[in-house]
């Protein structure tokens, strides 16, 4: 399980490593690749516990989600999370603790609901069934356990993308200082098919 995990944060390090949002938190080229590995492993890890992290087949992509009671961490959780962030981070911390603020200030806070943190996919494999194949079974989720879903797209390529699994635009762009603008979206659970 533990090297699945890795696999995770090697591939979320190489497909974040020219994101926009994520070259500004982490601007030094020559160890950007490392830093993202460590900094998505502590959000794999918490995903370990109050949510999960799908991967597909050979490794091509990857969706990390929370469940809504992710919402409620402890404080005590949420200090060792950010004592996690201080020591990956370094003299990114500031700009990364910005950035997570930021994205906490726009969070919906109702209804309950799951939430996308991070979703990657190895170039070479975009554009086929492998964000189909992740989004089908994790929409399988979402409607099963009758749960909205939320997430912020980096790109608005992404946002455009995603529409074709349900999800729309949950208001304005998000506009943190220092970093591009963030396109959130939103899914309402679908009702069981009929046979």
């Amino acid at each position: 399980m533990d090297s699945d995990l890795d696999k995770v944060c090697d591939l979320l390090a190489e497909e974040f490593f020219n994101d926009p949002v994520h070259k500004i938190v982490f601007a030094d080229r020559k160890d950007r690749i490392d830093v993202l590995h460590r900094f998505f492993r502590i959000y794999v890890n918490l995903a370990s516990e109050y949510g999960g992290t799908l991967l597909a087949e050979n490794d091509a992509g990857a969706l990390v989600y929370f469940r809504p009671e992710a919402m409620n961490m402890s404080d005590e959780k949420l200090a060792i999370m950010d004592d996690q962030l201080r020591l990956v981070c370094g003299s990114n911390y500031a700009t990364a603790a910005a950035l997570i603020n930021g994205l906490n200030h726009y969070h919906p806070q109702t209804p309950p609901h799951y939430y996308i943190s991070l979703l990657a996919v190895q170039r070479s494999y975009r554009g086929g069934k492998v964000v189909r194949d992740l989004f089908s079974e994790f929409n399988g989720i979402l409607d099963d356990e009758k749960f909205p879903c939320y997430a912020e797209c980096t790109k608005f390529s992404t946002r455009t993308l995603i529409r074709r699994w349900g999800y729309r635009d949950a208001g304005f762009p998000l506009r943190i200082e220092g970093f591009p603008e963030l396109f959130p979206v939103w899914r309402e659970p679908e009702p069981p098919r009929a046979d």
